[in-house]
């Protein structure tokens, strides 16, 4: 996957955080609009207990060694053990296109 691809994953994202805040009623009048950061990097020790937390929410066990994770607005979304375990996400959020994302940025790094 390459950069237009991200990008389009991303575009495709807002889209939808766009259209669910027009469903909410949300005004855009004022010049505001919901932004979603999206953040990949190396796990850390300190992300220890909040893998534990999303391993258990997907039913799966916490990953042990190198992992990179996906962090939507702050909040620790999917994560990818670069080890060859599988990936496990928060099942209530949309854990397909983070772990693509990781996927990449994976590969980007050359763990793939």
């Amino acid at each position: 996957m390459n950069a237009v691809s991200i990008n389009f994953l991303l575009a495709r994202e807002h889209r939808r955080e766009l259209m669910r805040a027009a469903r909410r009623g949300a005004r855009f009048d004022s010049g505001e609009t919901p932004v979603t950061r999206v953040t990949l990097r190396y796990a850390g020790a300190a992300d220890r207990r909040r893998l534990h937390e999303l391993a258990q929410l997907d039913s799966a066990e916490p990953p042990t060694g190198v992992t990179l994770v996906a962090e939507v607005d702050g909040r620790l979304r999917a994560a990818l053990p670069l080890d060859g375990a599988p990936p496990i996400a928060d099942p209530f959020h949309r854990g397909a296109e983070l772990i693509e994302l990781l996927r990449v940025r994976a590969a980007q790094l050359g763990r793939a």
